[in-house]
């Protein structure tokens, strides 16, 4: 906006100035339309017909159909700004047709949500903690459906040590960060939820996290941008990855299709 207003000016004063985050406006507007629906909506509660279940907290298209294709049966669409509440994840646990339900948070804010709809949901839920989007897919992988549900639940929380997530966004106003100061717009680079350095070039950012992220048993990266990214940039910013980290990581690239987050990164 600041160079907006900087050409406006060239041509006059101006007066009643309002800027305003239309991407947070618009998720607003989705978490009150969420919650209009659950509050006119009738609880489902679904007849047991499996052992084990899974209800997940996601953002984006893309990473929803990811968690699906890996058998999750209920997804709460919530995330970074906008926080399902307990009666929300309740819901999605009582319509998980399971006698165990698992229930991926993938966000530290939810966590509590989570558990606290433990003692209202009429059958057996674990709530693992996971923090980020990465987290809950490696323990969705790591589920052995041979396997009872403590050894589960012990398996999946063991996956989460086993993934660093790294995660770019933009500066939503001016602020600062470890005595540096950091102008809105700016990339900033989360290292497992910890902002570690700022950049303006989304390529070098990309760059710097990505390496910053790999360790020496590190196998497999998985890169999920975002719906501001376009897929003629995501392409140019994985081939430039695999220019740079092939002979040491296999990278994936999924449209995640997530708001807030330009592109999050999963490193195993």
């Amino acid at each position: 906006p600041g160079q907006v207003i900087e050409k406006a000016l060239e041509y006059g004063e101006l007066e009643a100035l309002k800027v305003e985050n239309m991407r947070l406006q618009h998720t607003a507007l989705m978490e009150n339309e969420q919650e209009a629906q659950n509050a006119t909506a009738e609880p489902v509660i679904a007849p047991i017909e499996k052992e084990f279940g899974f209800v997940s907290v996601c953002m984006g298209d893309g990473i929803r159909e990811t968690f699906l294709d890996l058998g999750v049966d209920s997804v709460v669409f919530g995330g970074q700004t906008m926080n399902p509440s307990t009666d929300d994840i309740l819901r999605a646990i009582e319509a998980t047709p399971a006698e165990t339900v698992f229930v991926l948070p993938n966000n530290k804010n939810i966590i509590m949500a989570a558990e606290q709809a433990i003692p209202l949901a009429t059958r057996k839920v674990i709530v693992i903690h996971t923090r980020t989007i990465p987290q809950g897919i490696s323990c969705a992988l790591n589920f052995d459906p041979d396997a009872d549900d403590d050894a589960n639940a012990l398996a999946m929380q063991g996956a989460i040590d086993n993934v660093s997530t790294g995660q770019v966004t933009f500066a939503a106003r001016d602020s600062e960060f470890d005595g540096k100061a950091i102008k809105q717009g700016e990339l900033l680079a989360l290292d497992n939820g910890k902002i570690t350095f700022t950049e303006t070039d989304l390529e070098k950012c990309m760059v710097k996290l990505t390496k910053q992220l790999i360790g020496k048993n590190s196998q497999f990266v998985t890169l999920f941008y975002g719906e501001d990214i376009s897929e003629e940039d995501a392409n140019a910013i994985y081939e430039k990855l695999n220019e740079k980290f092939s002979d040491k990581v296999e990278i994936t690239l999924v449209n995640g299709g997530q708001p807030v987050y330009y592109f999050i990164i999963s490193v195993e």
